[in-house]
């Protein structure tokens, strides 16, 4: 099965780190531009391409929104792995809380970067804000669309996606 690209790759927007900030649906404050409702965003696809992408080893050629799905993705896993002997909705939405709203994540730069060769390192210190004002923006809205996902409207854990528990994006276990 082939690699699942962005359909963002064109899209224009403020660059940081070789990336793009693209527009969310979102409540949460950042510096992403508010995105239609109807519309598939970056967190969208991330969400319905990680069970193809996260069985592959490489992503050649990423475009600026190849980048954003990428983190996204080896966050997916990390979440997984994170919530895998979580039972319950409400007890993942309080521990994945922890996590998705932390600002201690490591961002281009940063030797524990998990994507040291696919961003650029910020050049100054608002474009490294910038960035980690973002990507803390895409979190924390990701943590809740999956949460709705990866738990059925019983609270029990969706034994569909807590299989991918066990993969790794590229052989990359953390995001943060």
């Amino acid at each position: 099965m082939p690699i699942k690209k962005s359909s963002f790759n064109d899209s224009k927007g403020t660059m940081t780190c070789k990336t793009v900030v693209l527009p969310l649906k979102t409540k949460v404050r950042g510096p992403a531009p508010a995105c239609p409702g109807d519309t598939i965003d970056i967190i969208d696809e991330a969400i319905d391409y990680f069970r193809c992408n996260v069985l592959h080893k490489t992503f050649p050629n990423p475009g600026s929104a190849d980048l954003t799905l990428c983190y996204l993705t080896v966050y997916i896993g990390e979440l997984l792995k994170f919530l895998k002997n979580t039972a319950t909705k409400t007890e993942a939405k309080r521990k994945s809380t922890q996590v998705s709203h932390s600002n201690n994540f490591s961002i281009p730069g940063d030797d524990s970067f998990c994507l040291p060769g696919f961003f650029g390192n910020p050049a100054t210190k608002s474009e490294a804000d910038v960035f980690r004002s973002y990507y803390r923006q895409l979190r924390e809205e990701l943590t809740e669309r999956l949460l709705e996902i990866i738990y059925t409207d019983k609270g029990e854990q969706n034994k569909w996606w807590f299989q991918f528990a066990k993969k790794s994006f590229m052989n990359l276990d953390k995001a943060s």
